[in-house]
């Protein structure tokens, strides 16, 4: 028999796609990061296993790729139990985690990927029973996967330090912005868009959230520092800012209300509520600057969007921000509400400084692409299984 009339087996990509569900940065990731995946890799099957069918129909235009909704009420037992009979019965080659966790006793190669260290860093972020689990099962997922990936090099820096990380089994891949962020010049749909958010003529931004997303039983989350960055806005105010600041996500203004903040100290403050990724880049184009508060940021989605549309950012001195940035962001403390008032005023009062900013952050965007981050997913796989391309009747591997 000849190799153009032998049955050769293309490799198997089982993806734990759960992560899909939720609409925050890790969900925009996943969703980017294996639609140019998909593109690349035209030579191998993907099987996406999903917990509900939110985002079934999402991939359906990709002919080597299946997705099956594969329910269950719990996580643990949906990572653990229902994950490796799925993909046993695929005849799965590798289990690819967009988050970290793997089926312990599959015998099937996993990959993962680490978005922060967040759980060792600002430890009161989560609850006791979550620090526990963390501290407990990180060490142990990662010495399970047979490679890592991580959304940035300081994550892995960390995971070092806090956790035992074999930094040899782990290849950094980073995030970008999606391809429709980009400066926008079409003033209809710029004031379109102000009028239906009822947005002022000139403000700052910035992007919060004040719960855990992606956990069923996590309820606020500190981490956001709202209350730092509303005392420090209104410290900016009072020694002479002009600018209001629009508040984007979920029930933030029920959550600062909550905790102490009345009708005066959010005096100039305009909450939108959640924007779909789709639209938010709007709001990038027609803010004076961003500014992001945040204790720690393993890679910042925001910051990347915002540099991408040639929008100026305030961002913590901590985590992966520096990282990401570089030279082309203001950098502050979050922890101190006095350096988070000072960098809102410097924005405000220094056009050149916004205008150098623009630039040098709409260039750091573009060394960030997904293209980029799917070329070193899909070699960290190569090296695992290699693909088998399939051209006229031949088989090759690479």
């Amino acid at each position: 028999m000849s190799i153009g009339e032998q049955t050769v087996k293309q490799r198997t990509i089982c993806i734990m796609g759960r992560l899909l569900d939720q609409d925050d940065g890790l969900g925009v990731y996943s969703a980017n990061l294996l639609r140019h995946m998909f593109k690349l890799d035209r030579n191998s099957h993907y099987l996406i296993l999903l917990r509900s069918d939110k985002h079934a129909l999402l991939f359906k235009s990709y002919p080597n790729v299946r997705t099956k909704v594969v329910p269950s009420r719990s996580k643990l037992w949906w990572d653990q139990v229902v994950v490796p009979i799925a993909a046993r019965r695929a005849r799965a080659d590798i289990i690819l985690n967009l988050k970290f966790s793997l089926p312990l006793f599959s015998r099937i190669p996993g990959v993962f990927v680490l978005h922060g260290s967040d759980w060792y860093i600002n430890p009161r972020n989560y609850p006791w029973w979550d620090n526990i689990y963390i501290r407990t099962m990180m060490p142990i997922y990662c010495r399970k996967a047979v490679r890592m990936l991580s959304i940035s090099q300081v994550v892995i820096d960390d995971l070092i330090k806090y956790a035992g990380l074999d930094a040899s089994k782990v290849t950094p891949s980073y995030a970008a912005a999606g391809e429709h962020f980009r400066r926008i010049e079409d003033q209809e749909i710029l004031q379109q868009f102000v009028s239906r958010y009822q947005l002022p003529m000139r403000f700052m931004m910035t992007v919060g959230r004040v719960h855990h997303t992606g956990h069923d039983h996590l309820g606020e989350y500190p981490g956001g520092n709202n209350e730092r960055l509303i005392k420090a806005f209104c410290r900016y105010r009072a020694a002479g800012g002009t600018l209001p600041l629009v508040v984007v996500g979920r029930n933030i203004e029920q959550y600062l209300r909550r905790h102490g903040f009345d009708k005066g100290s959010l005096k100039d403050i305009h909450f939108t509520g959640f924007i779909p990724n789709q639209e938010i880049v709007l709001v990038y184009n027609l803010t004076e600057f961003l500014v992001l508060a945040t204790l720690y940021e393993s890679f910042s989605i925001p910051l990347i969007e915002a540099m991408a549309c040639g929008c100026p950012a305030m961002v913590p001195s901590t985590g992966g921000c520096p990282e990401v940035a570089q030279d082309a962001a203001y950098f502050i403390d979050p922890m101190n509400v006095q350096s988070i008032a000072e960098g809102m005023l410097t924005l405000e009062r220094s056009a050149d400084l916004r205008a150098k900013m623009r630039e040098t952050g709409l260039k750091r965007a573009k060394m960030f692409t997904w293209q980029r981050t799917a070329e070193v997913t899909i070699k960290v796989l190569d090296e695992i299984v290699p693909r088998i391309k399939m051209d006229l009747g031949t088989e090759k591997s690479v």
